[in-house]
């Protein structure tokens, strides 16, 4: 079962960035009611959803530039997706790791730049970061409800969570020996794997829940002893799976989900392996961006990201595969959903810390790989 969410985590983070953050109600203080702001009184019947967004000057407008952490592959699919739905709206991205993509639009805007319609991060932290900055223009879905204020922001309408991406471990069974297969993340540190693992560069989110989750389970010595394995580091799950189904690496230390459901069929030697620790994980979050080219495009690309059928899609993908956070969501084409899997994910009281970390996260992580 999920164990905890990252968006649940937003408590602590808001006291250090000062933003507000909507909770679940129960032992947490939830918003207040001037918050919960309705969406338009005469929304627009959309093919699967409904929509606030002024359709008509939406094609005036004509293109969307949506700026994505995901890897080639799974953005192109995104852009299109959303394209072939309104295809009189011209569709572009841009796609980097969630840290470059940050550091990006931060850069244009100080230059006065306004170029990204939406964006989609792989964190938590930036993207209250760029609340906070006045970056995300507010729109109130006409999806909210059906999604727990867990997983949007607060106040509502500057970015919602449109799944969630989690890895295990993955293995060639062609390459490791039956005796050698790993079982548990505490495996990985198996000299046989020497030279011949991969995992994720420092800018990945997921790459950096899985530092901070598992030094917390096994001390700060498992990654020095990780690091003594000299693995591999790529930007994309796509370029892991690749070795992996190649030969080229035995393992990969962060295997996503989704890529393993891409390449299962067509590498039958790849292995996917659910720790019984449990699978870290990050949710994917999306906003509308403030001064946008395309403001209304925007808006209609956040009503069909949050409706069932952007979430189907966002399920369905093959290059993507995110665990939909919908309280109707369908299930993945494995048959799973998302609260079928244990998490690992930093915890309420626990998110300052995830946090302070990042540092020694980026440090570590830099010089394990040389850098």
């Amino acid at each position: 079962m999920l164990r905890a969410t990252a968006i649940r985590s937003l408590a602590t983070l808001a006291a250090m960035l000062c933003v507000p953050v909507l909770l679940a109600a129960g032992p947490v203080a939830t918003a207040s009611a001037a918050d919960m702001v309705a969406p338009c009184a005469s929304p627009r019947q959309m093919e699967g959803f409904r929509t606030c967004a002024d359709v008509a000057k939406a094609e005036q407008e004509g293109a969307l530039v949506f700026y994505c952490h995901e890897n080639e592959a799974g953005t192109a699919a995104i852009a299109d997706a959303f394209g072939k739905a309104f295809p009189k709206i011209k569709t572009s991205y841009v796609r980097a790791q969630t840290g470059a993509l940050y550091t990006k639009i931060l850069a244009e805007r100080s230059a006065g730049r306004f170029d990204c319609d939406v964006m989609q991060l792989s964190d938590v932290a930036p993207a209250l970061d760029f609340q906070k900055r006045g970056g995300y223009e507010r729109y109130i879905s006409t999806q909210i409800d059906a999604y727990k204020p867990d997983y949007l922001s607060n106040p509502t309408g500057y970015f919602f969570s449109t799944g969630v991406t989690f890895a295990g471990l993955g293995y060639n069974k062609a390459k490791v020996k039956p005796e050698d297969a790993p079982k548990t993340w505490k495996d990985l540190l198996n000299p046989a794997f020497r030279n011949a693992m991969s995992a994720k560069i420092v800018s990945s989110g997921t790459q950096f829940v899985q530092w901070y989750e598992l030094r917390k389970i096994y001390g700060d010595g498992f990654w020095k002893e990780f690091a003594k394995q000299r693995p591999h580091a790529f930007d994309s799950r796509v370029q892991l799976f690749d070795r992996l189904a190649k030969g080229d690496d035995k393992v990969c230390a962060c295997a996503e989900y989704g890529a393993y459901v891409l390449y299962k069929d067509k590498a039958p030697d790849i292995v996917f392996v659910a720790p019984p620790e449990g699978l870290t994980g990050t949710p994917l979050l999306v906003g509308a961006i403030n001064r946008a080219p395309h403001p209304e495009c925007a808006k209609l690309f956040v009503d069909w990201a949050m409706s069932v059928r952007g979430q189907k899609f966002y399920q369905d993908e093959p290059n993507l595969i995110y665990g939909s956070l919908r309280s109707d969501a369908p299930p993945m084409p494995t048959g799973m959903r998302l609260s079928d899997f244990k998490l690992l994910m930093p915890t309420p009281a626990e998110f300052d810390d995830y946090l302070a970390s990042h540092d020694a996260f980026v440090k570590e992580w830099n010089a394990m790989l040389g850098l």
